[in-house]
């Protein structure tokens, strides 16, 4: 039996959810119910049953599932002996990211890193969107965090980690503070401040404005969100970022937020590698670190 359809297969049995599974997978729900119709082909019987809207196992099916309870245990135990092997690594990694994920996600999770490898050097590059995908083209970087949509070069490994609700923001002296939704109709007259025209943020909240017909009120550019906030604070405009860049100043109160009702815009992260370079212990040990604090951002 194919040991990638069993994990998969032991992950649906446990979660009982196409969703969760997929997600824990890091794979789209439809790459989940094809792999277990073809385990299911493979053994000849079912292993799940549609019980109203909730999926259950059948006979065959939780059979199947104490054995690879038993193997996946096993496996578990293995990778934390490893781990505790590798307690002392050395080395030194090189991480790229794109603005956002680079300024306001990855800082933290590489302090947690440290404290915890402190003998490995993580070194952090930040880039454009275009910048960074050449870095790791060049092999010059083991992993890379890149923020948005884009169509990327078939040499790259591409894991989608996360995403980022867009949030507006505003001066706590603009009479939109303290609002927790707000038609659109009544920013018609607000000025809008934008990232640079260079980067995937721009490209979003360049077709949000559009999806509300505000495309027009875009009065300033910024290289990056930190210029963007400090521009609002000073009553400059408004802007439309992800909610992940101001979560300290919406604590403090030196910036307020709000909501456009009946909509939602989200912000992607995905962590991507090129396939032909080896990546270290050290930088596979981040890359996981990356991709649990990264989940927690799901949940």
């Amino acid at each position: 039996m194919n040991l990638g359809y069993l994990k998969l297969f032991n992950t649906l049995a446990t979660e009982l959810s196409f969703s969760k599974a997929a997600s824990l997978l890091y794979i789209s729900q439809p790459a989940v119910s094809i792999q277990i119709k073809k385990l299911e082909e493979d053994l000849g019987f079912k292993l799940f049953d549609r019980v109203g809207k909730h999926l259950a196992l059948t006979e065959n099916g939780d059979i199947l599932y104490q054995y690879t309870k038993k193997i996946f245990d096993l496996v578990d135990e293995a990778d934390i002996v490893l781990m505790n092997k590798y307690s002392n690594l050395k080395g030194i990694v090189e991480i790229g990211a794109s603005n956002t994920p680079g300024t306001y996600l990855l800082p933290r999770i590489m302090r947690e890193f440290s404290e915890t490898f402190p003998e490995v050097i993580a070194n952090l590059h930040i880039g454009n969107t275009y910048e960074v995908e050449k870095m790791i083209l060049e092999n010059r970087v083991d992993f890379a965090i890149k923020g948005g949509d884009v169509i990327y070069n078939s040499k790259l490994y591409v894991e989608w980690l996360a995403e980022d609700e867009i949030i507006f923001i505003t001066s706590p002296k603009s009479c939109l503070a303290g609002r927790e939704y707000v038609d659109y109709h009544e920013l018609e007259k607000c000025k809008f401040i934008v990232h640079e025209k260079n980067s995937r943020l721009y490209n979003l909240v360049q077709h949000i404005l559009q999806d509300i017909d505000l495309l027009d009120n875009i009065t300033m550019t910024m290289g990056h969100v930190d210029a963007i906030k400090q521009a609002v604070r000073l009553e400059l405009g408004i802007a439309a970022v992800p909610i992940s860049t101001v979560e300290d100043e919406l604590k403090s109160g030196s910036l307020c937020q709000f909501r456009i009702k009946g909509k939602s815009w989200f912000y992607p992260y995905n962590l991507v590698y090129n396939k032909d370079r080896h990546r270290s212990p050290a930088s596979r040990r981040l890359m996981e670190l990356v991709r649990e604090r990264m989940k927690e951002k799901r949940s």
